[in-house]
């Protein structure tokens, strides 16, 4: 079975300026993140603007993700739904396509209670065959759940390998896990990585950020590994800022994502597809200065 550990970015979904799908771009993507220090890519999250995307796309995606990979890393898919049998299709689909493990929302339009989350999530895991994430992420779902019912799931679905924790207060979550479920699920630092030192003293495996993070997120973790805890906490200082501002809301972090990859060269188009947040004159002269700081006002060609 798969094992993830480490910095696994979300990747953006690249579209062209009308708002079609751009995979060369996407290939890019995969390449100078792994260049970065991934040691795994995660897409059709929530930040790949996964759910703006047809069917026929996401498996398009999943598809071209597994063959950029190229078994180098392990690629981990979203593949959830508002319902249990949308769910279970997007995970069979994504498990078929390749997918090295797949990562699950709740469902949250009808808010389920703790034997109903049991449920679909067996289900999920069933249906796909490959190592099951739980992503937790109550600030944007409205669906709390507790270290308890995770430890309860890791008994009762062997296939429930890892949590993306993203709710608060993230740390007490994270050790209360690791106390109840002990060894049976590896728990990742979500949002956008602004927990991640407290996570990583905690016993996180892991971060999940924004692909324009990757190299910042890996080398605190390499640092933290290798036991030097200070070099990794001034490793976290030093892009703090940066990461507190992309973290207002999930389009901050898209947007910002985007048009640091434009600006890189490594895609064409920073273009969201909406519905989307648009930064007003103020976030982008501020995003502006933030991306001139990092890269020196390097401009790729419009």
């Amino acid at each position: 079975m798969t094992t993830l550990s480490g910095c696994i970015p979300i990747l953006c979904t690249p579209f062209h300026d009308d708002g079609g799908l751009d995979l060369p771009s996407l290939e890019r993507e995969v390449a100078w993140v792994l260049a970065e220090g991934a040691r795994g890519v995660a897409c059709l999250a929530i930040a790949s603007e996964g759910y703006k995307l047809t069917e026929a796309e996401r498996d398009a995606v999943t598809e071209r993700v597994v063959a950029a990979v190229a078994g180098q890393v392990p690629v981990v898919v979203s593949a959830d739904g508002t319902g249990t049998w949308p769910g279970v299709e997007r995970a069979r689909r994504a498990a078929a396509l390749g997918a090295d493990a797949v990562m699950v929302l709740p469902p949250y339009f009808v808010k389920p209670d703790g034997d109903n989350l049991v449920d679909y999530y067996q289900q999920m895991a069933e249906a796909a065959g490959v190592p099951l994430m739980i992503q937790d992420a109550p600030q944007l779902t409205g669906v709390a759940m507790a270290p308890a019912l995770w430890a309860r799931m890791a008994e009762q679905i062997p296939l429930l390998r890892y949590i993306k924790v993203e709710g608060s207060l993230q740390g007490p979550l994270i050790s209360e896990t690791r106390r109840l479920a002990g060894d049976q699920v590896s728990l990742f630092c979500g949002w956008g990585g602004l927990g991640m030192i407290d996570a990583l003293e905690r016993g996180a495996v892991g971060s999940m950020p924004a692909p324009n993070f990757t190299r910042h997120f890996a080398e605190i973790q390499m640092r933290y590994e290798a036991g030097d805890a200070a070099g990794a906490g001034e490793r976290f200082r030093e892009e703090l800022p940066f990461v507190l501002w992309a973290m207002q809301s999930i389009d901050h972090s898209v947007t910002s994502a985007k048009e640091e990859l434009r600006r890189r060269g490594v895609i064409a188009s920073a273009h969201l597809r909406q519905p989307a947040m648009r930064l007003d004159e103020i976030a982008w002269g501020q995003l502006r200065r933030l991306l001139d700081r990092r890269l020196g006002g390097a401009v790729a060609p419009e």
